[in-house]
């Protein structure tokens, strides 16, 4: 054994990733040992369970300092994504190992060693002497479009049950410690197409619904094409490269075989969405267009006949303030701000939709995210804790 595996963040952080939290699984009891660690090192603590389709998933909340307004929010989620089955792992992913220059496994990065420097920066202070509150928010299914932090958003004020709601939060996901104000919010969706089947060498008798869902692809790519006129100066500053609401048609099945006419057809379709659009208003339009364009002609061939456009699973897009006094002090411990926005979602934007102004950055590279033999460099767990009791005491400890 190594002097970097016999502190209490390697035993910590080893405990994190034995927890097997891919998003279909319950996290229930990571969260529960999470919540004791919090729990034991002084905090009040709160869990949050929820039923989904039969799976018990958790959320923990806890917090310390007095009851006042101007607290501190440090935020990870629980959940990782799935390993099985993923070609290129040379080691057991829910096993942490080092080779003294990276650590590896999965959440190694995203995001539970920062879950766990978090939770230690924290025991190392006087919780007594706080003057700020300090509070944590560990959140399962981010990566399922962050459904547990839009689910526990609305049970907050219950669960708080009077204590200020801190209104600034660190989400600590991975950007090599570069502080990120903004993201793209995310969101997918299905349509599917209802045609009429028959045989191919009779087409003319029947629908195609492959082919009408050619013509649904159309409306997208021009919907796609209008939303990138209206980028405003905002989005193009940070999002240079990719300002605009943008549709990625990601899955489509449809047909049985070739010699058949195909009856339906369904296309899976996400939107990476830019500050300021609003998905339930574009999902509004695709279903306007569709209708009126494809669906009522469609159903002058039966009544059965048509399109139709899902409702959006999706997570909001996050753009704090980048004058924040907080993001001042953030860049003195954490180093680095960008003046663009994270390429990917976050819990940070159900946040800010009930009015906490959130700040992407930790550990970690994100091309490391989701990957086989997912790594964090040794100096970034090293540092990592060391940052964030700076920060702690920077912002919650000092007048």
């Amino acid at each position: 054994m190594t002097s970097l595996q016999q502190g209490e963040l390697w035993e910590l952080s080893r405990r994190l990733i034995g927890f097997n939290t891919v998003s279909a699984l319950s996290n229930l009891e990571a969260a529960e040992y999470l919540a004791s660690y919090l729990e034991e090192s002084g905090l009040t603590v709160k869990v949050a369970r929820d039923e989904i389709e039969g799976v018990t998933k958790a959320s923990v909340i806890a917090w310390a300092g007095p009851a006042v307004e101007g607290g501190l929010i440090i935020s990870g989620h629980i959940d990782v994504v799935p390993f099985e089955g993923q070609p290129g792992w040379k080691s057991d992913p829910l096993e942490l190992i080092t080779d003294g220059e990276k650590l590896y496994g999965r959440g190694v990065t995203d995001m539970k060693v920062f879950i766990a420097q978090a939770i230690l920066a924290a025991k190392r202070q006087d919780l007594s002497k706080l003057r700020r509150p300090l509070m944590f928010i560990l959140t399962y299914d981010e990566e399922v479009a962050g459904q547990g932090s839009q689910r526990l958003v609305k049970q907050l004020p219950s669960i708080l049950q009077g204590f200020p709601l801190p209104r600034t939060a660190l989400i600590g996901e991975p950007t090599n410690f570069e502080i990120f104000p903004a993201h793209k919010g995310y969101a997918t969706f299905k349509i599917s197409v209802r045609g009429q089947g028959g045989h191919s060498s009779a087409a003319d008798r029947g629908l195609n619904a492959i082919n009408r869902m050619s013509d649904v692809i159309q409306i997208i790519k021009e919907t796609g094409l209008e939303l990138k006129q209206q980028v405003t100066a905002e989005n193009l500053r940070l999002f240079p490269e990719n300002p605009s609401t943008a549709f990625n048609n990601g899955v489509i099945q449809g047909g049985l075989a070739a010699n058949m006419i195909a009856e339906t057809c369904e296309l899976t379709t996400s939107m990476r969405v830019a500050p300021g659009d609003n998905v339930e208003q574009v999902i509004a339009t695709l279903r306007e267009r569709i209708e009126r364009e494809i669906s009522q002609e469609m159903r002058k061939a039966a009544p059965e006949c048509g399109a139709w456009v899902s409702d959006a699973i999706s997570v909001p897009p996050l753009n704090s303030p980048a004058n924040d006094p907080f993001i001042e002090v953030l860049g003195r411990v954490m180093g680095q701000r960008s003046e663009h926005g994270a390429p990917y979602a976050t819990d940070g934007g159900p946040f800010q939709a009930i009015g906490i102004n959130s700040y992407i950055c930790g550990p970690g590279l994100i091309e490391q995210a989701h990957q086989p033999n997912e790594s964090l460099p040794v100096e970034h767990f090293h540092s990592g804790q060391e940052r964030l009791e700076r920060l702690i005491q920077a912002w919650c400890m000092q007048s």
